[in-house]
C-alpha cells in the first residue's frame, strides 16, 4: 500500500508524472527525470499524505532514488501516535498501524 501512496504523490510531480505508471519499483527516479526541486515536492507530498516528517539525515539522493527506496524509508518513519496496541495488527488503508484505545 505504501508503494501506491508513493506513486500517487509522484503522479503530481511534473518531472515524472508521465512515466510513473511505467516505472518499476527499483527504477532510478533521477534517471526518469526527478529534479532536486521534485524531491522536495515528493517529500512534502509524502509528509502531508502520511503525517510523517523526514529527518534531515534522510534527505539524501539515496532516499529518493526509487520507489522501493522511499518505501523502505517510510516504513521507518511511522508516526509515533499511530502505534498499534500490543498484539494488534490493525492498519489503515495506507498500511499504517492504527492506534487503539484501551479501556479505562
Amino acid at each position: 500500500m505504501l508503494h501506491e501512496t508513493v506513486r500517487n504523490v509522484l503522479r503530481r510531480i511534473d518531472d515524472v508524472a508521465s512515466s510513473v505508471d511505467t516505472l518499476g519499483n527499483d527504477a532510478d527516479l533521477f534517471e526518469a527525470g526527478l529534479s532536486s526541486y521534485g524531491t522536495v515536492e515528493v517529500m512534502v507530498g509524502l509528509e502531508s499524505a502520511l503525517g510523517i516528517e523526514f529527518p534531515e539525515q534522510m534527505l539524501t539522493r539515496d532516499t529518493f532514488s526509487s520507489i522501493n527506496a522511499l518505501v523502505r524509508v517510510l516504513q521507518t518513519l511511522r508516526p509515533a501516535t499511530a502505534m498499534p496496541a500490543a498484539g494488534s495488527d490493525a492498519v489503515d488503508a495506507n498500511g499504517w498501524p492504527v492506534a487503539t484505545e484501551t479501556a479505562r
